[in-house]
């Protein structure tokens, strides 16, 4: 049907789609359009200093986390291993490597740094391991596959004289930490954070970073110092997350700074065309975020990624999160000055937005849960919302938990693409407003609306889909438009996907009486929160159960009223005891209808 009430909104679609050319996936690809950015997120963790590896078409993380109630870094007791293949959707596939029982790790493990040992054929990591007083070693490991490790039997593989350097065994928290590995002139180069005696022993320290060198990544010899801090202040605090790069003859040496005094966690840069010419007094504030990772993709010196830390606070519960956000390095002037590339998330497949509904689009996380709301049942990190007004960290757009409220107008237009498959799913809440607030599908050369679908008035996404039998082959474009103020004249979607076949009634249909949404976060460390809907009054308990089916908890026996309701389980058994990490299921019952979720207890 041609659609003769089509908004007005869409007009500037209209036209601008004509000056585009889009290119089209051949008739047999399924597409998926969703709103995930370049993050990881490590649910209920905070994410610490890490390392990106690209291999046999996938990128693989190894980090380190410390729990966002435990601000210590003796916490961190494990390095994760996350695989991805577009930097957006992430598998934890699980510990790579956890502290101890040998005394030279046995407090903590940080900062790994994975590279390939092109001699032996296989893997490896060197990492910081923490002994009793925080006394820090450089420690290594070997794997052949990327995801089992085994220490080596040589660890600690290098330990600093303490004459010459402000180390010692018995020193609490002696620095030499945050190795960056790398092959030059036919060696191996370790660099790391220290300090040096100036003045002789026992001295007073100023900060460096070290450089160790080998030819097995097993025994290193002392290098000296790779560069001295040579500033007027903030000798004494180190430099660490160092990385180091080379373009052109153009030497770049990125770091953070420990120094209380400047107030931040900003990643800092100097440059020259020569390493001795480094100096303090050409240090640059190059990003927000700290403990920088650097890595060129396939040796492409044009597609260097740059990863960092970035954190943001809860306003609901005053917990801290810390993320990886990951976007592109470039240089101009021959190498000379190195600038970062923010990738738009929307670029690819959402190339056309007017009116402010997408200022802060995607939204990051479950942003009504950090202004103490229901969560919202997105699929991943991001997704798109009208209400919503925090794009994510390092974005610039919007802060935890805000809104930018009904007011918001506006849409967003996908590119061409060819129906392939049978049905499109999608989810989809917010207002009923059939005609202003909605989610279309329409011809690419015709404009004739195909499909068109609104809200329900919940603030709970619910799966919805479109039959696209009879439009196989027809070249098509999605619409999402709120041209609504009124009471909840927003939509919110995420996670459309072509298929070929309709969802199941456990999917697109509500039970007669209650709806289990889910838990998020999901895999979680150290709490879930588990939301459900009742469509009347009713007694309703749930209880949590191990895999063997085994009772552990119970979170609610009561009668409910109608609506949105969520419950906490925080891990912990009906004894108050910490449950291991592993598998658990969450059931909703009514004694005579039984519904379940699966979650996922990482520590």
């Amino acid at each position: 049907m041609k659609n003769p009430s089509f908004p007005g909104i869409l007009i500037p679609f209209i036209i601008a789609i004509m000056a585009v050319a889009f290119s089209e996936k051949p008739a047999n690809a399924l597409e998926s359009f969703d709103f995930e950015a370049r993050y990881l997120v490590h649910p209920g963790n905070q994410i610490w200093d890490f390392c990106l590896i690209p291999n046999d078409d996938q990128y693989h993380v190894f980090y380190h986390t410390i729990s966002p109630d435990l601000q210590h870094p003796a916490n961190a007791d494990t390095i994760w291993h996350a695989v991805s293949t577009d930097l957006r959707r992430w598998e934890i596939l699980g510990p790579a490597l956890t502290s101890g029982p040998h005394w030279w790790d046995a407090e903590a493990l940080w900062a790994p740094d994975v590279v390939f040992d092109e001699l032996n054929k296989r893997w490896a990591m060197l990492y910081t391991g923490v002994g009793q007083g925080m006394v820090q070693r450089a420690c290594l490991a070997w794997s052949d596959d990327l995801v089992n490790w085994t220490k080596a039997a040589e660890n600690p593989v290098f330990e600093p004289d303490s004459q010459i350097y402000f180390w010692a065994p018995d020193q609490e928290w002696s620095s030499f930490r945050d190795p960056e590995v790398y092959y030059e002139n036919d060696q191996w180069n370790m660099l790391s954070t220290a300090g040096i005696r100036v003045g002789g022993f026992p001295g007073h320290k100023r900060a460096i970073v070290h450089r160790a060198v080998s030819n097995d990544l097993i025994h290193w010899t002392d290098a000296g110092p790779f560069f001295q801090h040579d500033g007027a202040d903030g000798q004494g605090y180190d430099f660490e997350s160092v990385q180091y790069i080379k373009r052109n003859g153009n030497h770049h040496l990125f770091f953070v700074e420990q120094d209380p005094n400047l107030d931040t966690h900003s990643t800092s840069l100097i440059s020259a065309r020569s390493t001795e010419n480094w100096t303090m007094a050409d240090r640059i504030y190059f990003d927000e975020g700290w403990a920088p990772e650097i890595q060129s993709i396939n040796g492409n010196v044009f597609d260097t990624m740059f990863g960092r830390l970035y954190q943001y606070d809860n306003p609901h519960t005053n917990l801290t999160q810390v993320i990886i956000r990951f976007d592109a390095l470039r240089f101009q002037q021959g190498g000379s000055t190195p600038w970062m590339y923010h990738w738009d998330p929307l670029e690819k497949n959402w190339p056309i937005r007017i009116g402010t509904v997408g200022a802060a689009a995607p939204t990051f996380g479950d942003n009504p849960i950090l202004r103490g709301e229901h969560s919202s049942g997105f699929q991943g990190n991001g997704w798109f919302s009208s209400y919503e007004n925090f794009g994510g960290p390092l974005s610039g757009i919007g802060e935890p938990g805000l809104t930018l409220g009904d007011s918001a107008t506006g849409g967003l237009m996908g590119k061409d693409f060819i129906v392939s498959g049978d049905y499109l799913h999608f989810l989809l809440a917010g207002g009923y407003y059939p005609e202003t607030c909605f989610i279309s599908l329409v011809d690419a050369h015709t404009d004739e609306m195909l499909f068109r679908t609104t809200g329900t008035g919940s603030p709970l996404m619910n799966t919805q889909f479109w039959d696209l039998r009879g439009h196989f082959g027809r070249v098509v474009k999605l619409l999402i438009v709120d041209n609504e103020t009124g009471p909840n004249g927003w939509i919110a979607v995420d996670s459309i996907t072509e298929a070929m076949s309709a969802p199941t009634p456990a999917e697109d249909t509500m039970p007669p009486t209650y709806r289990l949404d889910g838990c998020y976060p999901n895999p979680f460390n150290p709490q879930t929160t588990v939301s459900f809907r009742l469509a009347k009054a009713e007694m309703i308990e749930v209880d949590v159960y191990d895999v063997k089916g085994l009772h552990v908890t119970q979170l609610a026996s009561q009668i409910f009223s109608s609506g949105s309701h969520a419950l906490t389980w925080n891990g912990r058994d009906s004894q108050d005891r910490v449950m291991p990490s592993g598998p658990y299921f969450v059931r909703l019952s009514t004694g005579t209808v039984v519904e379940s979720r699966k979650v996922l207890l990482l520590k």
